[in-house]
C-alpha cells in the first residue's frame, strides 16, 4: 500500500469526522432552541386561573365574579388589546380579587369596550372570551388572552392562537371554533362598546364604582369610599 493512498484515506476519514461533529453540534443547538421556545411559550401562556368567588352573567349579558348582593358594583370597561388593561388584569386585579371580590365586598363586572380604530384584534379577543364563556370558561379565557397579549396582538389573524388557548383552558375546541367563525357574539360586543360610549367612557381601562366613573389610579380609593358609605 502506498503512502499516498494511506494519507488520502486518513484525510477523508478526518473530513467525515469533522462533518459528524458538525451535524451533532447543529442538532444540539436545534434541540436547545426548541426547548427554549417551548419554555418561552409555556411561560407566556400562564396558569389557568379559575375564580373562587361566585361567577355568572348580569341581566344585560355581562360576565361577573363576586357576590351579586355585594354592596359595591365595579364595572370594568376594557379592551383586550389595550396594554393598560393587560397591566391592570395581571398586576392589580389579583389584589382586587383577594381583598374585595373574594371577601364578598365587590361584584366585579366585565364590560367590553374594543377600540376598533387602534386595536384591530380587540373584537376577536372579546369574542374568544365570550365563546369560552358559552362553555363555562369565560374568566379562564379572559386571563389567557391578557397574559398573552403581546403574542396575539401582533398577528394579522389571531383565531388559530385563540383556538389554542381554548385547548389550554379545557373546552371543546370544535365548538369554540364554530362559535368564532359564526361571529356568535360580535353584535353583542359592538353593542357593549356603543353603550359604554353613551355612558361617557372615553378611555380604557375605566371603571364604574357604584355609578361613579374612575380610572385605575383611583379605583381602590373609590371602592373604599363606597364601602364606607355602605357602612361596610
Amino acid at each position: 500500500m502506498s503512502v499516498q493512498s494511506t494519507r488520502g484515506r486518513r484525510v477523508k476519514a478526518a473530513k467525515q469526522n469533522n462533518l459528524l461533529y458538525l451535524y451533532i453540534a447543529v442538532g444540539v443547538v436545534a434541540v436547545l432552541a426548541l426547548t427554549a421556545l417551548i419554555v418561552f411559550l409555556t411561560r407566556n401562556q400562564g396558569e389557568v386561573k379559575t375564580p373562587t368567588a361566585p361567577v355568572g352573567r348580569t341581566a344585560e349579558g355581562f360576565y361577573y365574579k363576586g357576590n351579586p348582593d355585594a354592596p359595591v358594583k365595579v364595572i370594568a370597561f376594557e379592551d383586550y388589546q389595550c396594554p393598560g388593561c393587560a397591566f391592570f388584569t395581571r398586576s392589580l386585579e389579583p389584589i382586587l380579587e383577594r381583598d374585595y371580590i373574594n371577601t364578598g365586598k365587590v361584584q366585579f363586572i366585565y364590560h367590553e369596550l374594543p377600540l376598533t380604530n387602534i386595536h384591530p384584534n380587540a373584537v376577536a379577543a372579546a369574542e374568544a372570551a365570550r365563546c369560552a364563556g358559552d362553555q363555562g370558561k369565560f374568566w379562564e379565557m379572559h386571563s389567557q388572552i391578557f397574559a398573552n397579549q403581546s403574542i396575539w396582538a401582533q398577528l394579522s389573524s389571531p383565531l388559530n392562537t385563540f383556538s389554542g388557548y381554548a385547548g389550554i383552558v379545557g373546552i371543546d375546541r370544535a365548538k369554540f371554533d364554530a362559535c368564532m367563525q359564526a361571529g356568535t357574539h360580535r353584535e353583542a360586543i359592538l353593542a357593549a362598546a356603543q353603550s359604554a360610549a353613551e355612558l361617557g367612557v372615553q378611555a380604557t381601562p375605566s371603571f364604574s364604582v357604584n355609578g361613579q366613573l374612575v380610572d385605575s389610579s383611583r379605583l381602590f380609593t373609590a371602592i373604599d369610599a363606597a364601602l364606607r358609605a355602605a357602612d361596610r
